[in-house]
């Protein structure tokens, strides 16, 4: 059995392969050739614990995640992660891998696809908010997709703003990063922007023009009682794009609108049916991708990864 580092899982794969298999993966998940069981989803006071399992006819793959939001003022990660891939047919374990690097790269690759397929092709800004740990391969993903060409940012703590630039800058060394003073100016300075917060609270005013001629990606929100957007967001829309459809219930995101009367469940869409051309895009002038998470993505990430260095 390997043993799979952080450092290997970053350099077994570019960013290309990632985003092609991950859309992969978005159209496996439409189809009866993935078995993806509820995850159980555990809170321990502010603490969530995830088991996450997936098969398919070559492997299975479980991953184990835990997310600790006060870890930050111990200077550790918020959220580790472990993922074991297996043999579908003998059952024998293949691989340990590093979870969180793991999940960092396909949740990047997942937001790729959807930039790729939801934003204009000549967009050149793009905005983030919240530059945690996901934060860097989420914008150098987008960065291969669409030319950048200027990055603003917005996060509360400016070791986080520092890290980003420090770490982002010899990716793209020719792409401007601005710090913003809050989430409304990342907004306004940008064609598409990521959220990438724990926030409980939308992180954006309620203002129905700051949103217009946008395309939002939402990787945050990962509770039933987290939200990143605010109610006037939800009314700009007539479409909602979701990474799968089994995540639907999981995030606030979605939840709180749905409960609220202000979306219907008849305007969200899994990302997979514009992949495949099953559905076009409106002519509203908002435009959401919203990332739940799934196994099917760790399963498909570990097996590229693994075959990749078992070549």
């Amino acid at each position: 059995m390997k043993f799979i580092d952080s450092k290997t899982i970053s350099e077994a794969a570019s960013v290309s392969e990632w985003v092609y298999i991950t859309e992969k993966a978005i159209l496996a998940s439409l189809t009866d050739e993935v078995l993806i069981p509820q995850r159980i989803h555990i809170d321990h006071v502010k603490d969530t614990f995830l088991l996450m399992p997936c098969i398919t006819s070559e492997y299975w793959m479980t991953k184990l995640v835990s997310f600790c939001p006060d870890n930050g003022h111990l200077g550790l990660p918020s959220i580790y992660g472990t993922v074991i891939l297996n043999s579908s047919s003998t059952g024998e374990p293949l691989a340990v891998m590093d979870g969180s690097k793991l999940t960092a790269l396909r949740t990047a690759a997942v937001s790729a696809v959807g930039i790729k397929y939801l934003t204009p092709k000549n967009a050149r800004s793009l905005g983030v908010v919240g530059t945690g740990a996901q934060a860097i391969d989420q914008a150098r993903f987008a960065c291969s997709v669409r030319e950048i060409e200027k990055i603003s940012i917005f996060d509360l703590s400016d070791n986080s703003l520092k890290n980003f630039i420090e770490r982002f800058e010899p990716y793209f060394p020719g792409i401007r990063v601005t710090v913003s003073q809050n989430a409304e100016s990342v907004c306004a300075d940008s064609e598409i922007i990521i959220t990438a917060t724990n926030s409980m609270n939308p992180v954006f005013p309620d203002k129905k023009d700051l949103f217009e001629g946008k395309t939002f990606v939402g990787i945050g929100s990962y509770k039933p009682d987290c939200r990143e957007y605010p109610d006037t967001f939800f009314r700009n829309l007539d479409q909602i794009f979701i990474d799968t459809i089994h995540g639907l219930n999981e995030s606030g995101d979605l939840i709180y609108p749905l409960n609220n009367g202000i979306i219907s469940s008849d305007c969200i869409y899994s990302i997979g049916s514009l992949v495949n051309g099953n559905i076009s895009i409106s002519d509203a002038p908002v435009r959401f991708f919203k990332t739940v998470g799934s196994a099917i993505f760790d399963l498909y990430g570990a097996k590229l990864v693994y075959e990749k260095i078992s070549l």
